[in-house]
């Protein structure tokens, strides 16, 4: 035991206050940082589902619709504004698709408009191209999920329709939500590095000094 103790004496206290940190972070961080990583799927899902959408069902083609940087970076593809403004114009209503939802959601058995039941009328109903369909809801949403109230849902499209489609408000709400989805990813991911250099200093300070 004699050698043991003395082992132990001959830790700094700084060594040793490193080592209590360096737990201290591991099993916060790791628990933090499991949380953290577990919500990556929930971010990518809807820009994967939008992303395998492109170049299926029919396109207008023409210009495509500009809306800055962050278009590009979330849904990789050119969307057509012909598009966008067919999907807004052929856009049923928030009672009729409450009426014909498939979703097993409360929410939307309460009105609220499900993704799926909206995309699944715009492309197989109104057989609007899927990728602008994807937009018109993204915008509409501004990022808070998959579920719209049904009162904000046909605000917007009277808004939208009132400027011609690709206007001002349209542009902004679709941009809202492009920054809510990337911010949210680049917010986590510096998060992440933040939470694992504190476990790795500490770790370093205290085993490796």
């Amino acid at each position: 035991l004699l050698p043991n103790d003395k082992a132990i004496s001959t830790i700094s206290p700084a060594v040793e206050a490193a080592r209590q940190k360096f737990w201290f972070y591991f099993f916060a961080g790791s628990g933090a940082g499991g949380i953290g990583i577990s919500q990556l799927p929930a971010i990518f899902r809807d820009a994967s589902s939008a992303r395998s959408s492109a170049g299926t069902g029919h396109s207008l083609g023409g210009e495509a619709l500009n809306a800055g940087p962050l278009l590009s970076l979330y849904y990789d593809n050119i969307i057509s504004v012909k598009d966008v403004i067919q999907a807004i114009e052929k856009a049923p209503n928030a009672e009729f698709i409450t009426k014909r939802s498939q979703s097993v959601n409360y929410l939307a058995s309460k009105g609220y408009i499900d993704r799926r039941d909206f995309i699944r009328e715009m492309v197989e109903g109104k057989k609007c191209n899927p990728l602008a369909s994807c937009a018109v809801y993204d915008a509409i949403s501004a990022g808070k999920g998959d579920l719209v109230s049904p009162d904000v849902y046909d605000e917007k499209l009277a808004v939208y329709r009132g400027e011609g489609g690709v206007g001002t408000k349209f542009v902004g709400d679709l941009n809202g939500f492009l920054a809510v989805k990337v911010g949210a990813f680049l917010a986590l991911v510096f998060c992440l590095i933040i939470d694992f250099g504190f476990i790795a200093k500490a770790g370093i300070e205290g085993f490796l000094s």
